[in-house]
C-alpha cells in the first residue's frame, strides 16, 4: 500500500512539474491565449514576424498595373488598319472610275471620226441583188456572230498552231491559214491577223456564204470576201451592195448621216431587214465635205 501512495506521489510531483514549466515557457515567450488586439496568434508569439515587412515599409510602385495598355494598343491598331483599308479602297474606286471615264472618251473619238464620212449613193442607178440602190436602212442592233471554236477574232494570240494549219505566201510574208483565220508568228506565239488583200488559198472553211451580186459570185467568211480562181480563192475587198447574215466579233456601231451602221475590218455595213431577217449591206462612203460657214462683215 505505502508502495502504491509512493508512485502516485512521484507522479504528481512529476506532473506539477511539468506544468510548471509549461507556464514558465509561456511567460518566456510572451504568450497567450486567442488573438486579440494586442496583434498575438492563437499559436503563440507575436502575430507578425519578425522577418515580414510592415506595412510602411511596403511599395506600393510595386503592385500590378490595372490598365491594360496591350488592349488599348490593340484597338487603335485595327482602328487604323480599318482606316488605311478604307482610304486605299476608297483611292482604288476613283483610279477605276477614271479609266472607265477614259475608255468612254476614246469610244466618242472614234464615232467622231465615223461623221467625217458619208455614205455614197452615186451609184444608185445600178442593181444591187435585184433591187435599185441600197436596201431601206432598219436598223436592228449588232450581236456578234459566233463561228464555232476554230475561229478567232482579230488580235487573238495563241502559242501553238493547229496541225490542219497551211502557210500560205504573201508579198515575201508567211501567214499562217486554218479554218478560215490567218495568222502571223511574233514573239512566243501566233496572232490573228485580217486577211490581205489578194492573198490566195486552195480551201474556204465550212459555213461560208455564198453571194451573187451583178452576176459576179462571192464568198464571204469571218469578214473577208474571196473570189473563184480556177481551183484556188482570192481574198478580194468588200464589194459595194453585197448583202450577208452576219459579221464576227470586233465590229463597232457608229453614226453616220443620222443614221447607226457597222464598221468591220475598215467596211461600213448598213443594217436592214429582208423576209424577216435582219441582214447587214456594203455600203460605200466618201469623205464627208465641210460644212460652208458664212461670215459677217
Amino acid at each position: 500500500m505505502k508502495k502504491y501512495t509512493y508512485i502516485t506521489f512521484l507522479f504528481l510531483l512529476i506532473f506539477g512539474l511539468s506544468v510548471n514549466d509549461a507556464a514558465a515557457q509561456r511567460v518566456k515567450h510572451k504568450g497567450g491565449g486567442s488573438r486579440t488586439n494586442t496583434g498575438k496568434s492563437i499559436n503563440g508569439g507575436s502575430n507578425r514576424s519578425s522577418s515580414r515587412p510592415t506595412t510602411n515599409n511596403y511599395n506600393k510602385s510595386t503592385k500590378p498595373n490595372k490598365t491594360k495598355p496591350n488592349k488599348v494598343d490593340n484597338s487603335k491598331n485595327v482602328k487604323n488598319s480599318k482606316t488605311n483599308i478604307g482610304n486605299d479602297n476608297s483611292k482604288n474606286v476613283k483610279k477605276n472610275k477614271v479609266e472607265i471615264d477614259n475608255s468612254k472618251k476614246n469610244v466618242n473619238v472614234n464615232v467622231d471620226n465615223s461623221k467625217n464620212v458619208r455614205v455614197d449613193n452615186r451609184h444608185s442607178n445600178r442593181h444591187y441583188n435585184g433591187r435599185r440602190g441600197y436596201h431601206p436602212y432598219h436598223y436592228h442592233p449588232y450581236r456578234p456572230y459566233y463561228y464555232g471554236p476554230h475561229y478567232h477574232p482579230f488580235g487573238f494570240f495563241i502559242t501553238t498552231m493547229a496541225v490542219t494549219v497551211i502557210v500560205v505566201s504573201h508579198n515575201n510574208q508567211p501567214y499562217y491559214y486554218d479554218n478560215g483565220v490567218y495568222y502571223v508568228q511574233g514573239s512566243g506565239g501566233y496572232t490573228v491577223v485580217a486577211p490581205p488583200t489578194n492573198i490566195v488559198v486552195n480551201t474556204l472553211p465550212e459555213g461560208v456564204e455564198k453571194i451573187t451580186l451583178n452576176d459576179e459570185v462571192f464568198y464571204y467568211f469571218g469578214g473577208a470576201f474571196y473570189v473563184q480562181t480556177k481551183e484556188s480563192y482570192k481574198v478580194v475587198e468588200a464589194p459595194d451592195g453585197a448583202i450577208i447574215t452576219n459579221i464576227p466579233e470586233g465590229g463597232e456601231e457608229v453614226d453616220l448621216d443620222g443614221q447607226k451602221y457597222v464598221i468591220f475590218n475598215n467596211t461600213y455595213y448598213q443594217p436592214l431587214t429582208q423576209d424577216g431577217k435582219s441582214l447587214y449591206q456594203v455600203v460605200s462612203v466618201v469623205e464627208a465635205e465641210p460644212e460652208e460657214t458664212s461670215t459677217v462683215e
